[in-house]
């Protein structure tokens, strides 16, 4: 249906037409069949796959928002948006599809439970298909609706990660978080004194909550999700410029 979208939708619209209505059907029909199949059988994916796999591939959708966003915000601190032309072209083109794959792969990884974990989770991918079923609608484009989609991995992240029982939720608390500070904020206009200030009490909230819990020596690993995310962009980036 993307590919009939595009072929079909020159402009984007301010109303619903019919292949929305179609995907937003489609949807609806799919998740009523997870629903029946977890209730027969329960396991989803997850009995067959590796849960890396699940992560990685909404993980990765996350991040080629971050490039498709980058001439408008930036890529670090404002900064950043004279990102290869090619790139961006292509990732405009067919980032639908790869999004539609991570989405489907994810949502029939996980059965549709009724955890804290679950809940959230599937209340996400619930607004991540709806924004897929706003294709080439004016909504599907909207910056405020885009970063709110981008952020709402931080309370599923760690909602997950606190009812596992481990101690890795301020991991992606502030994790996640610190990629809103360094490139998600900046779609925001906002002037560098307030900018400043955000990062200063991010910084301080960080160092108390970790002291709090006397897990200071635990600090560095706050780096590992904004590391992951910089380093596959960068290896995306380079990718359009070598090849």
């Amino acid at each position: 249906m993307i590919w009939l979208a595009k072929r079909r939708y020159e402009h984007f619209s301010s109303r619903m037409r019919g292949l929305n209505w179609c995907f937003l059907a489609g949807h609806i029909l799919f998740f009523i069949a997870h629903y029946i199949q977890t209730h027969i059988w329960y396991d989803g994916l997850a009995s067959d796959v590796p849960e890396v796999t699940a992560l990685g591939s909404v993980a990765l959708m996350l991040i080629v928002v971050l490039l498709l966003e980058a001439p408008r915000r930036g890529l670090f601190w404002g900064h950043g948006k004279r990102l290869p032309k090619r790139m961006w072209i292509t990732l405009k083109k067919y980032h639908g599809y790869l999004f539609t794959w991570a989405l489907t792969y994810t949502f029939w990884y996980h059965p549709t439970a009724s955890s804290p974990g679950h809940l959230i989770g599937f209340f996400y991918l619930l607004i991540l298909l709806w924004q897929s079923a706003l294709i080439f609608h004016e909504f599907h484009r909207n910056r405020y609706w885009i970063i709110l989609l981008e952020i709402m991995v931080i309370p599923h992240a760690v909602i997950v990660a606190y009812y596992q029982g481990n101690q890795l939720w301020p991991m992606f608390l502030f994790g996640f978080s610190m990629v809103f500070l360094i490139t998600q904020m900046h779609t925001f206009k906002m002037i560098p004194i307030l900018k400043i200030s955000i990062a200063i009490s991010f910084a301080l909230v960080v160092i108390g909550t970790y002291s709090y819990f006397g897990r200071l020596e635990q600090l560095h690993e706050i780096m590992r999700i904004p590391l992951l995310d910089y380093s596959i962009a960068g290896l995306i980036i380079l990718a359009f410029f070598f090849f």
